[in-house]
């Protein structure tokens, strides 16, 4: 294979500018008045990060455009600091708001690096749980193929790095967040054309790159909060994947792995927190149960961390309840409902935690939060609906697993390997502490309830800057006007569908690497 004449130097890249590619050395490096290292698939060892205030050279500025900031985040008013494995090079671009709204190779590798040293270093402690491939520095050999991606997943990219960047500058008066929007926005309208005037042609509308798409377009809004009617974007996918088959028909694709796996755990995530009366596609997900945990359920953490049998019940549980909204036989439905409750009880996280290869303190841990947070979304859930009678020993057991979820998440809020992944279960417990307010007769006098909602809306900005995200926020307004309220049923909790999640991209190398020249984008779990 020739090489590709649009392949940027090392120099050009670990500066972030467009690289003229001329060989055996570029002019750019030429012109000022240093040495090109070439193009080689082996970074230079003579090629290191400086950290700030040593910097020897400086990226020139585009007319008007603002200065880059070599600030790290911990410096940014009411930014947590970042654990100190994060950014070890000190170095940090905040070269984003210098995006135009065209999809040049400038902007690509301006996102590229924005990935790696911005984004990655964040990631990087996820892999202490285990070998996961969707962890992965954006190379040099990745970004060129980058700039041939279809324009839909360029500006996806573009989008996911200008979000990242508002929701870790959140609250900071020295970013100019308008201009950061204006980028998104337009980037996301031109994706949503770009990617329609594909769907438009029935020849390529099933493709993998076009689901790939579509799942990219739906993490962005939910990424940035810019729409609210996510469930658009969920359910043009699936209808394409039905059009071929449907899940059961695609569980063998190797290539498809990363999609359909995060559509299946967003659609059913997504049910937990919505009305029972807007509950999508339940029965589906039921009679697709076993083939999606004989597909994926063996994977290091399939579910972003879900145990897969105790994602299999929250997939009952959500359709026990859309069955309870068209069922007027509760008996019968609360039988099937205490028999969900035993398999949950039967469940053991420590056993679990033995099947992974390493840290099995850190597994255990989140097998614990998912035990007591699964179990309060199903009281909690059919209590709502009269498919459980709310007793007094069914709200003391509520009440006691409520204040175990509380101090499992106080625990890992500390813990970098799976912080990320505690929003649901964030979520579960902000519930819950209306519940346990409104019979504190029942459970010793309602210990603890204010720090449990104190807690929570703490922990939610704290996440949503960590993972540079709008979700989290989102769950924060969620939960307080629940609170203000004075209801306590889960379904009064949620006016509509929402989707809290935290994941920002998604692993799009296999697909791909099955298309040669239509390149690779990162994943983010």
């Amino acid at each position: 294979m020739g090489e590709n004449p649009k392949r940027h130097c090392w120099e050009c890249l670990r500066r972030c500018v467009v690289c003229d590619s001329t060989r055996p050395a570029c002019n750019r490096c030429t012109a000022a008045g240093g040495v090109c290292p070439g193009y080689g698939d082996v970074k230079p060892t003579r090629l290191v990060w400086l950290a700030p205030g040593k910097v020897k050279s400086r990226v020139r500025r585009r007319k008007g455009s603002p200065a880059l900031s070599a600030e790290p985040p911990s410096q940014l008013p009411g930014h947590p600091s970042p654990a100190p494995h994060a950014y070890p090079n000190g170095v940090v671009y905040d070269c984003i708001p210098r995006f135009g709204v065209n999809t040049d190779a400038d902007a690509v590798v301006h996102a590229a690096e924005y990935y790696n040293v911005c984004i990655y270093e964040d990631l990087i402690p996820i892999r202490e749980l285990g070998d996961n491939p969707a962890i992965y520095r954006i190379s040099p050999s990745l970004i060129r193929e980058a700039v041939s991606l279809p324009d839909y997943l360029q500006r996806g990219m573009l989008c996911m790095a200008l979000s990242h960047r508002m929701n870790r500058a959140w609250g900071d008066s020295r970013v100019d967040h308008r201009a950061l929007a204006e980028r998104f926005y337009v980037h996301r309208g031109n994706a949503i054309r770009s990617l329609r005037e594909l769907l438009n042609q029935e020849s390529h509308r099933t493709g993998d790159v076009v689901i790939a798409g579509i799942v990219t377009l739906l993490l962005v809004d939910l990424q940035q909060g810019a729409s609210l009617n996510w469930r658009s974007h969920l359910e043009g996918a699936i209808k394409l994947i039905q059009l071929r088959g449907g899940f059961a028909a695609l569980a063998s694709s190797k290539i498809l792995e990363p999609q359909l796996l995060l559509l299946c755990f967003m659609a059913v995530i997504g049910n937990t927190t919505c009305p029972a009366s807007d509950l999508s596609m339940t029965p589906a997900h039921l009679a697709a149960l076993d083939v999606i945990l004989r597909s994926y359920g063996t994977g290091l953490a399939p579910f972003q961390m879900c145990p897969p049998p105790l994602f299999g019940e929250v997939i009952r549980i959500n359709h026990l309840r859309w069955r309870a909204t068209n069922h007027t036989h509760h008996a019968e439905l609360a039988q099937e409902a205490y028999e969900i409750q035993s398999r949950i009880h039967g469940f053991s996280p420590e056993h679990w935690a033995d099947t992974k290869p390493c840290a099995r303190e850190d597994w255990a841990l989140v097998g614990r939060i998912y035990h007591a947070a699964v179990a309060l979304y199903w009281a909690s859930a059919l209590q709502s609906l009269s498919v459980l009678v709310p007793t007094p020993p069914l709200r003391a057991e509520c009440a006691e697993r409520a204040r175990l979820l509380h101090q499992l998440l106080a625990r890992a809020a500390t813990c970098p390997p799976i912080k990320r992944y505690t929003l649901w279960p964030l979520v579960v417990l902000g519930v819950q502490a209306a519940q346990t307010h409104a019979h504190a007769h029942d459970v010793h006098g309602g210990c603890g309830v204010q720090e449990m909602r104190d807690f929570v809306a703490a922990q939610l900005p704290v996440l949503a800057r960590y993972g540079g995200t709008y979700a989290p926020l989102m769950a924060k307004v969620v939960l307080e006007r629940f609170w203000a309220s004075g209801e306590t049923r889960w379904d009064a909790c949620f006016d509509r569908p929402y989707a809290f999640v935290m994941q920002i991209a998604v692993d799009t190398s296999r697909i791909m690497s099955a298309a040669p020249g239509e390149g690779s984008a990162p994943g983010s779990p």
